[in-house]
C-alpha cells in the first residue's frame, strides 16, 4: 500500500509543467504576518515627547523601543539556530537599517547598511533616537570604522569567490562561535531582530525576506501612516492607522510565539505611555532565567 494515494494529472498547463520543474523543494522557513496599529495615540504622544525633550521622536524610534521591550518580556524569542539547536542570546540588540544615498544621486548605487543598538531594551525612545541619528550620520559620511573595514575587505574579493567566503565567515562566526573582529569582521552584526521602515517611501504594507546570514529570527517592517475605515462599537469610523509586518524564522518562532509578540507590541504602541515606563521582566512561565550567569562564554 502506498504512503499517499496519488494519481498523475493528465495534460497540465504549460505554466504548471514549467513551474513544477523550475523550483526545488521548499527550504525557506520564513512565516509572515501583519497587524494594524491604532496610531493617533502614538502620534500624539510622540509629538508631546518631542516637544518636551527638544528632540524629534519618530514612529521608528517607538517601534524599536517596543520590539526591544517585547523581546525582553519574551526572552525565549531572543535567540538563534545553531547546528539544529536553539541558543538564547544574553542581550537584546537591534539592527535598524539605514539607506546610504549614492554620491551621484543614482538609485542603482544607493547602498544599504544599518546601525546595531546594543542592549536596546535599556534605551529610552530618546536614547534610541540620539544613538541612531549619530551612528547613521557616521555611516552616510563614510566614517563608521566597522563598516569601512567590512566594505574594504569585500571590495577585494572577486564576485565568484564572494559566496564561499561569506559562508566560511558565517561558519566560523556562528557555527564555531569565533569572534573574528581581529580579521575586520564585526561581532554579531545584526543582533536579536531587525527593524526597517518603508513608510518614508509611502509604502503602507510590505514583507521583507530574512537575510540568511543575519542569524536573527525576526524582521519588522514599518509602513506608512494612513487613514482607514474601521468598525468601532458598531459604527464605521476613520482612524489613523500604522501597518506593521513581520517576517519570522519558523524554526525559532511559531504562530503562538508570533501572536504573543504581536499582541505585546500592539499594546505598547496603542498605549504609548507604556514606552516610557520600566522595562518588563520575562513572561511568567518561560524557561528563561534573568540571571546572566547561566549564559556560557564557551561555544
Amino acid at each position: 500500500m502506498p504512503n499517499v494515494v496519488l494519481r498523475k494529472m493528465k495534460n497540465p498547463s504549460s505554466f504548471r509543467r514549467i513551474a513544477a520543474s523550475a523550483w526545488p523543494l521548499p527550504k525557506d522557513s520564513t512565516i509572515y504576518g501583519s497587524l494594524d496599529i491604532r496610531a493617533q495615540p502614538l502620534v500624539d504622544w510622540l509629538a508631546a515627547e518631542s516637544e518636551r525633550l527638544g528632540t524629534k521622536l519618530t514612529v521608528t524610534h517607538a517601534v524599536a523601543r517596543a520590539v526591544a521591550l517585547t523581546l525582553r518580556k519574551h526572552p525565549d524569542l531572543n535567540g538563534l539556530i545553531r547546528f539544529g539547536g536553539i541558543y538564547l542570546r544574553k542581550d537584546v540588540d537591534l539592527f535598524l537599517q539605514v539607506a546610504i544615498p549614492a554620491e551621484d544621486g543614482s538609485t542603482g548605487k544607493t547602498d544599504l547598511s544599518g546601525v546595531k543598538l546594543r542592549k536596546a531594551d535599556t534605551l529610552s525612545c530618546e536614547g534610541i533616537a540620539t544613538e541612531l541619528r549619530a551612528r547613521a550620520a557616521k555611516i552616510r559620511a563614510n566614517q563608521d570604522a566597522d563598516l569601512k573595514r567590512t566594505k574594504g575587505m569585500l571590495s577585494v574579493i572577486p564576485s565568484i569567490l564572494l559566496r564561499p567566503v561569506m559562508l566560511l565567515i558565517d561558519f566560523l562566526s556562528y557555527g564555531l562561535n569565533i569572534n573574528l573582529k581581529w580579521a575586520g569582521i564585526a561581532k554579531d552584526t545584526f543582533g536579536s531582530a531587525m527593524v526597517t521602515s518603508v513608510g518614508m517611501f509611502g509604502i503602507t504594507t510590505g514583507y521583507a525576506p530574512i537575510f540568511p546570514l543575519a542569524h536573527c529570527p525576526i524582521l519588522i517592517m514599518i509602513g506608512a501612516l494612513e487613514e482607514k475605515a474601521k468598525v468601532r462599537d458598531g459604527e464605521v469610523v476613520v482612524e489613523l492607522t500604522l501597518n506593521m509586518s513581520g517576517s519570522f524564522d519558523h524554526r525559532m518562532v511559531d504562530g503562538f510565539h508570533a501572536g504573543k509578540f504581536a499582541g505585546h507590541i500592539k499594546k505598547l504602541l496603542e498605549e504609548p505611555e507604556r514606552l516610557a515606563g520600566p522595562e518588563p521582566g520575562p513572561e511568567p512561565g518561560t524557561k528563561s532565567d534573568p540571571d546572566a550567569s547561566r549564559f556560557d562564554d564557551d561555544p
